[in-house]
């Protein structure tokens, strides 16, 4: 029996634990949650830091969300952005590179249990303008913030353990909506 408990234990070392999509109803203090690390992170940056945005789910107002703060930080130098690694691993950060995006930064924080996200991009990157624009899009367009939130339920139950097919699922909604935010932007 001893055997079963010893190989029962090395079993459950090796498996991974996998992250869960689990949206939560909109919280009040989102918000409030963006700007109490903004402040902190502000005190690591210095003078690199130009601004700070709430984007994400998070920042759309009414929708279902994981609860996981995106906030994206506007800085003067991405090149430079190495010598603040080690402050942000002192809040809990973990450095992943571009993660995906040219000319991002990413930091995740919270490991299996995220809780908050950091993406820097050097002043200039359009994708700063388009992150902004998503949010601002969504929270002046309600019926589309409801698709949204109709879409990331389905996909969320759909890909309950399988967070890279969950973010692939959203991408071509995503995508439909920035042409429709620079559509609405330039009216």
């Amino acid at each position: 029996m001893a055997s079963c408990g010893r190989g029962y234990r090395s079993g459950l070392s090796a498996v991974k634990k996998m992250r869960v999509i689990q949206l939560e109803k909109p919280h009040p203090q989102w918000p409030e949650d963006f700007a109490k690390e903004v402040d902190v992170i502000k005190a690591i940056f210095a003078d690199s830091l130009i601004a700070a945005y709430p984007i994400g789910s998070t920042a759309i107002r009414g929708i279902r969300a994981k609860p996981v703060i995106d906030i994206l930080l506007e800085v003067r130098a991405l090149n430079e952005i190495e010598k603040y690694n080690e402050a942000l691993e002192s809040l809990g950060y973990e450095a992943k590179g571009e993660y995906g995006i040219k000319g991002r930064r990413f930091f995740q924080k919270g490991q299996q249990k995220r809780t908050h996200h950091l993406h820097l991009f050097e002043s200039g990157n359009p994708e700063i303008e388009r992150h902004r624009l998503f949010v601002a899009f969504m929270n002046a367009h309600p019926d589309r913030a409801a698709e949204y939130e109709k879409l990331k339920i389905a996909l969320a139950n759909q890909y309950r353990e399988a967070p890279e097919q969950y973010a692939q699922g959203k991408s071509v909604f995503i995508r439909a909506m920035d042409e429709e935010a620079v559509q609405w932007r330039n009216r």
